[in-house]
């Protein structure tokens, strides 16, 4: 069993019956990004905009936790990536192969938008399975990192299912200036971090978003807040629409060749849209728009 679940057959077979053509690799590596930072921010601006600064914050949390996790059990294990003769390798990131850490956030993500009504119930059930299929296709992992990833994002879920209630309750007792200060000082030791020891693409990835998060949430906090959800459906499709569409720009080039200092930049642009800059824009244009409704 531990043969074949760390064994390179598993890999080779999936290459193999996959086949060697160009056009898989983009393919794969765009999944990947469904359980990576770019995801993860996607996902918080999709719930940020239909649900609210509350529920976007729960979303945060549960990346958080995945990422906190992930570290750990990286450092723990140290399993070395797949590197048998015969198997194509199209990504290697520099950390333990187990577990596979785009299997636990993806599964982790997806599930709780469907639990909490925020997509499909499907929805995970074709997400995750492609973003595992993804991962092996790149030589990323062994079989038994991605179905260990399973294991792992379905206990996280679990755990914070019961630990937010909890955790809420706590945070809605502290004050703005808590908040202000330790999210300025958690953002202040990442990026020291980041330019005393260096970063990967990754790293600046994170830096960027926890940056803008930090920023736009503090914004937040004096400006107009979110509009009701009371105009028409399709008034809300086009308000998505257009929200995606920004999105999307800043956070396409960061994958696209961009060095891993302009990957924060961009990604911190992004999530500041996303957290701050467009439910404001929507806020302000729902008031206009009831200033200039005839009484």
């Amino acid at each position: 069993m531990i043969d074949t679940l760390w064994g390179p057959q598993p890999l080779l077979s999936l290459q193999a019956w996959v086949g060697s053509a160009p056009g898989w690799t983009p393919v794969a590596r765009v999944l990947s990004l469904l359980g990576d930072t770019a995801g993860a921010l996607v996902l918080f601006a999709w719930v940020r905009w239909r649900a609210g600064r509350v529920p976007g914050l729960a979303l945060v949390g549960l990346f958080m936790l995945t990422g906190l996790v992930d570290l750990a059990l990286w450092e723990f294990v140290g399993l070395p990536r797949p590197d048998e003769p015969g198997i194509v390798v199209r990504d290697d990131p520099a950390v333990s192969s187990f577990p596979s850490g785009h299997t636990v956030t993806s599964l982790a993500l997806f599930g709780w938008l469907a639990r909490q009504g925020q997509s499909p119930r499907v929805v995970p059930w074709g997400v995750v399975p492609l973003v595992m299929l993804a991962r092996l296709y790149l030589g990323a992992h062994y079989l038994g990192d991605v179905l260990a990833g399973v294991l792992i994002g379905l206990l996280l879920l679990w755990s914070h299912t019961r630990l937010w209630p909890v955790l809420r309750r706590w945070a809605e007792r502290r004050s703005f200036r808590f908040w202000a200060s330790n999210g300025i000082g958690m953002v202040a030791t990442m990026t020291s971090g980041v330019f005393l020891f260096g970063g990967d693409r990754r790293a600046w990835q994170v830096l960027g978003y926890f940056g803008g998060l930090v920023l736009g949430l503090l914004l937040s906090h004096w400006l107009p807040r979110d509009r009701p959800a009371t105009e028409p459906h399709a008034w809300r499709l086009r308000e998505l629409a257009l929200g995606f569409t920004v999105l999307l720009a800043l956070v396409g080039p960061a994958h696209l060749g961009a060095a891993p200092p302009v990957q924060g930049v961009l990604y911190f642009l992004a999530m500041l849209w996303g957290a701050f800059l467009f439910p404001t824009l929507l806020a302000t244009w729902h008031r206009l728009n009831l200033a200039a409704a005839p009484p």
